[in-house]
């Protein structure tokens, strides 16, 4: 919207923050509302959990990241119908590259919080307690490995997350396009077998 195209460095947004930072807030707060409304018509169409993907945020200065991302996504959140249809509709909320800041994180209301794979997911589990679900972090580049490379850091991510429930195993950020669809595969058979022992 403001980059004309996709940014690593959001050097055109980040320009507009810092130098007309009303107007940054003006565009974001009307983000906020489109994205609440939006995701609240996805759960009127039955839709049973939503993700918040906050795609800028790990390129923020802690001040920058509170005031111009994390505000937005708490607004949303706190927008979003949490019941439809008798049952409770979980929020995951997501910043790539936003490990530094979990716990600000959790205090945004969502019931789960996505991570990249830039963060061991047990020292997460310890900053964040039990107050969220976890949900990732494989990189998305181990499917170009070897099934039997894939096997073992599944395991590793379990061992480390440990024994308990609210881990939702994924990849940490989106799957590359050009993946073997062979190796998913193996990534979702190597879960069921090796988590098994993790939640009995």
């Amino acid at each position: 919207m403001v980059e004309g195209g996709s940014a690593k460095n959001f050097a055109r947004s980040k320009r507009m923050m810092f130098d007309e930072p009303a107007l940054t807030h003006e565009l974001l707060g009307r983000l906020a509302e489109a994205v609440t409304a939006y995701l609240n018509a996805q759960v009127a169409a039955g839709a049973q959990a939503l993700m918040l993907f906050d795609t800028w945020g790990g390129v923020l200065s802690p001040r920058d990241y509170r005031e111009f991302s994390l505000a937005y996504m708490s607004r949303v959140v706190s927008g979003l119908t949490r019941e439809a249809e008798g049952r409770r509709v979980p929020v995951i909320l997501f910043t790539k590259g936003g490990s530094q800041w979990l716990e600000d994180m959790v205090d945004a209301g969502a019931d789960a919080l996505g991570l990249d794979w830039t963060i061991e997911i047990g020292e997460a589990r310890r900053r964040t307690g039990d107050q969220v679900a976890l949900q990732g972090n494989l990189d998305p580049c181990m499917l170009y490995a070897s099934p039997e490379r894939i096997r073992t850091e599944v395991g590793r991510i379990l061992e480390s997350y440990g024994h308990g429930h609210g881990h939702v195993f994924n990849l940490g950020h989106g799957i590359h396009p050009d993946v073997d669809p062979d190796r998913p595969a193996a990534l979702v058979e190597a879960v069921h077998e090796l988590s098994r022992r993790y939640h009995a």
